[in-house]
């Protein structure tokens, strides 16, 4: 596997000004909360925890039907112009290599738009099934490299600049999740006990209904060849043991 590329800090003053676009990220919200929905994977009443959430806009918009919700991310600064404002959301500053809560502690885990960024993803993505409930989900987002390295070199072909930061993500989203497959937990989660959905279809579905008269298959076949990023859900099976109540580790940043 060739070697990831760290996200370098001078890229994300564009990205973070686009967190704070607060109709676009209720947006978004919406839109993946009708995915679940459509893919039955919503529970009412549920725990959720949200790795690299950033301003926290987006998680605070998702779903009414929840009984916590907890946002982290490493940098405080990202966060600290917002967590006055959300306050249906408990956030911690905390890296997604080792998250400080209780094993199974969440019915639905979240990382979105982030994994491209970590360096050491394996460990991340272990971590967070960690800490996801039997019967609960975890769900990840990663962009579609292979195709937008294309498009982006086609772009600046016809004369468009492609902003380094997109670039950055589709070459560590190829280079890091072109081999591991996901329904086979992308090498890290154990598919015995975890049950794999490919949310994407639902994605594509929320946002533009009549796509919903396509069968499945067809549309799950498509949108894995143009679709310009997949949602990834792998749902932890309930046989395989019960959450540890521990101690409690939530704390707030």
């Amino acid at each position: 596997m060739a070697a990831h590329t760290p996200y370098p800090e001078h890229l994300r003053s564009t990205y973070d000004r686009e967190l704070l676009d607060v109709g676009l990220r209720e947006k978004n919200a919406s839109r993946l909360y009708r995915a679940f929905m459509l893919a039955g994977l919503w529970q009412a009443n549920i725990r959720l925890l949200d790795v690299g959430s950033g301003t926290g806009i987006l998680f605070s918009a998702l779903g009414n039907d929840v009984n916590l919700r907890v946002a982290c991310d490493l940098r405080r600064n990202i966060f600290a112009p917002t967590r006055q404002q959300l306050k249906n959301v408990l956030f911690a500053q905390c890296d997604g290599c080792a998250l400080p809560f209780p094993d199974g502690h969440f019915e639905l885990v979240t990382c979105l738009a982030v994994i491209e960024e970590i360096t050491n993803w394996q460990a991340a993505l272990a971590e967070m099934g960690r800490c996801v409930a039997p019967g609960g989900m975890l769900y990840v987002t990663i962009v579609n490299g292979k195709l937008l390295l294309k498009i982006y070199s086609i772009g600046e072909t016809l004369g468009f600049r492609i902003r380094e930061d997109w670039w950055l993500y589709a070459h560590n989203a190829q280079t890091n999740f072109n081999t591991p497959r996901p329904d086979e937990g992308l090498g890290i989660l154990n598919m015995s006990e975890w049950r794999f959905i490919d949310v994407t279809p639902y994605l594509l579905q929320s946002q533009w209904t009549w796509t919903r008269l396509i069968p499945m298959p067809l549309l799950a076949r498509l949108t894995q060849r143009i679709a310009p990023s997949y949602g990834y859900a792998w749902q932890k099976r309930k046989s395989s043991g019960n959450a540890k109540t521990g101690e409690n580790r939530l704390c707030a940043a």
